[in-house]
């Protein structure tokens, strides 16, 4: 009897153990759909396609055209929500299941960048577009599908798989979108960097609408500044500043 009594008492506490877990495992493993839209700060602006990642699992999406997105997350979770060109926030998840709303709204980034050497390797533009990079690393080496997949074979062993709709899938799509506005960015950042408003303005004294106008009607292409020294940008401008103080309606193209 006392060995019968022992097992009934044992396996009693083993279930009372085992639903006093139960909430704390519920609590770890059920799901959350984090969901919400993602626009400017003063909301007038939809940002399409912000990026949206879970820090702790690696999940990510873009948000669709209407700057809507939906994200499978878990209490504790960290959301990430970015868009290029814009100051950077978080969500952290905080319901236990079903689903939680956080519309997000993002501050446009400062574009300006000092003209001056800010480190012994690198300069200031180097140094923000590799900041750059590594908040969007997930999403730029995220593998794009080709119309031809090399990677499948045909029945048999030969040949290659043609997947359009692979390819048409609106999560490529947006990939492709978002790297593509992303190369845009670097290109204008790059411009900003060597041609900044601050510089013109050392260079022909113009401020204000004068340098607004200047600068609108001259700025050297993103290869031109790529390869253009510093001494030689600086007699572009002149030349453009001396002609433009002469006549505004005259132009000069940028090789002239």
């Amino acid at each position: 009897m006392k060995t019968i009594r022992l097992y009934l008492i044992t396996m009693l506490l083993t279930c009372l153990a085992g639903a006093a877990a139960l909430p704390a495992m519920a609590q770890t493993e059920t799901p959350v759909t984090l969901r919400g839209q993602v626009t400017s700060s003063d909301g007038k602006l939809v940002l399409y396609p912000a990026t949206i990642r879970n820090k702790k699992t690696g999940a990510r999406v873009f948000s669709d055209q209407g700057g809507y997105y939906r994200i499978a997350a878990r209490q504790g979770d960290e959301i990430l929500i970015s868009f290029i060109g814009y100051v950077s926030d978080s969500v952290k998840v905080i319901n236990l299941a079903g689903t939680q709303v956080a519309n997000v709204r993002l501050k446009a980034r400062e574009r300006f960048l000092p003209q001056v050497e800010i480190s012994g390797k690198y300069n200031a533009y180097q140094l923000d577009s590799m900041a750059r990079y590594e908040e969007f690393r997930p999403f730029l080496e995220a593998k794009e599908q080709t119309l031809v997949n090399t990677e499948k074979r045909t029945q048999g062993g030969f040949g290659v798989v043609f997947s359009p709709f692979t390819r048409g899938s609106r999560s490529q799509k947006d990939l492709r979108k978002f790297k593509k506005l992303y190369d845009e960015n670097e290109v204008n950042q790059f411009i900003d960097y060597r041609y900044s408003k601050s510089f013109v303005s050392s260079v022909t004294g113009f401020k204000g609408d004068s340098l607004l106008q200047f600068t609108q009607i001259y700025t050297p292409s993103h290869s031109m500044l790529r390869t253009i020294n510093q001494e030689d940008l600086i007699m572009w401008i002149s030349v453009r500043a001396k002609l433009w103080r002469q006549n505004p309606a005259a132009r000069m193209k940028e090789n002239d």
